[in-house]
């Protein structure tokens, strides 16, 4: 584990706002040893809200955060939320912008005395302060391909933001193989390291067996997925499979920020609950017969690694997922990976009749490979030897 440390962290989610990302994950427990400075994003872009409904949630969440302000959510865990104007890539306004973050941001150090800290970026918005203060280490925790990043109005300032980080970054964490891939070619500072999971909660709740009291009374067998939803959600596919399988009950939980979902919630067997909070998810996954990862293959979609994904094998419950290339070339064997809306389908019966508990157990084996715990140890070994090997490089020359 590292210790005694200052990290800034830009941070690809809003604290307040949303259940947690790996990197909420993350940083609460380096907060254990380490002071955090936790920046809630700076680039929320109105210009590429597609949505009223999704701009309205956007709208609401953001206002409910700026007024913390600056938040004191441990001894070491400082949750920062930025006054800024909602439009990025106009050269106006991000010279406004960064000068109120730098302006925040360094007010807040020099209050808590922050000296030298490492920076931690998963949000690239952090590129346009890579040199504004004097940074340790800079880590880049590359969670997803964001040259095809759906949500960002100006692709172009995008890409040469996430250029800059990449150049930059002294150490840079890939959760995913195509994003290693991506990004090892002619540096000797990437690594590969998936998503954890917080692996004991998950499998508690599902060896209980209690149902999730907001689906207690939904006719079995359950399908199911939770999580923000979106465009990027194959909704067709949810209803193609809807349709086909009338005697199984589809249960969506999340909030919807983008994407049709009237016709999918209008279906007699779907079930969607809206927002559930962290603290029963793990509740409402032991509840599910089979879980789903339901996305359209995309080119920000194949980079991806889904957090839930061992969440669900934590859980042990049968898998059905589109082909995420994370998914599909590592654990083909113990869940099913369907093509087609027809393969889907099939693949949802499928599970409902044949899983067994070996595989079970080899799901629930792979992801406590995969515990937080686990994850933090690697982490911690990767930027130790990286400082000491940026600490003998001068007296080397």
């Amino acid at each position: 584990m590292i210790s005694n440390y200052d990290i800034v962290c830009f941070s690809p989610s809003d604290w307040w706002g949303q259940n947690p990302s790996c990197c909420t994950h993350i940083m609460q427990r380096l907060a254990a040893c380490n002071r955090v400075i936790w920046i809630n994003p700076v680039s929320s872009d109105l210009l590429a809200v597609r949505s009223r409904r999704g701009l309205l949630t956007r709208m609401k969440r953001k206002i409910k955060s700026l007024f913390r302000f600056v938040k004191k959510k441990n001894k070491n865990l400082f949750i920062l939320s930025p006054f800024f104007v909602p439009i990025q890539g106009n050269i106006f306004f991000d010279f406004i912008n960064n000068a109120l973050l730098k302006l925040q941001l360094g007010t807040l150090m020099l209050f808590l005395k922050v000296k030298n800290p490492l920076l931690w970026i998963e949000n690239v918005r952090a590129a346009d302060f890579l040199e504004s203060f004097n940074w340790r280490l800079v880590i880049y925790h590359v969670s997803d391909n964001f040259q095809y990043c759906p949500y960002t109005h100006n692709k172009d300032k995008l890409r040469k933001r996430e250029k800059a980080v990449s150049q930059r970054s002294d150490l840079t964490i890939c959760v995913s193989k195509e994003l290693y891939n991506l990004k090892k070619a002619g540096r000797n500072n990437v690594y590969y390291l998936p998503h954890g999971v917080d692996f004991d909660y998950f499998r508690r709740s599902a060896e209980s067996k209690q149902q999730y009291v907001r689906i207690s009374d939904t006719p079995k067998p359950v399908v199911g997925y939770f999580g923000t939803l979106t465009a990027m959600n194959d909704i067709e596919l949810l209803e193609y499979c809807a349709e086909q399988l009338p005697d199984v009950s589809f249960v969506i939980a999340g909030v919807v920020t983008s994407g049709d979902y009237t016709r999918l919630n209008q279906m007699p067997n779907v079930h969607m609950i809206g927002k559930i909070p962290y603290s029963d998810i793990a509740s409402l996954c032991g509840s599910f017969d089979v879980c789903l990862l339901p996305w359209k293959i995309n080119e920000w979609i194949k980079s991806c690694n889904p957090l839930k994904f061992f969440e669900y094998m934590a859980s042990g419950k049968p898998i059905v997922s589109v082909p995420i290339r994370e998914v599909a070339e590592n654990y083909a064997d113990i869940l099913s990976v369907a093509h087609t809306k027809e393969q889907f389908c099939q693949a949802i019966l499928w599970e409902l009749e044949n899983d067994g508990n070996q595989r079970k157990e080899r799901r629930m084996s792979a992801a406590k490979n995969h515990s937080w715990d686990r994850h933090i140890q690697s982490l911690a070994e990767l930027i130790n030897s990286r400082l000491n090997q940026l600490q003998a490089e001068p007296e080397s020359k």
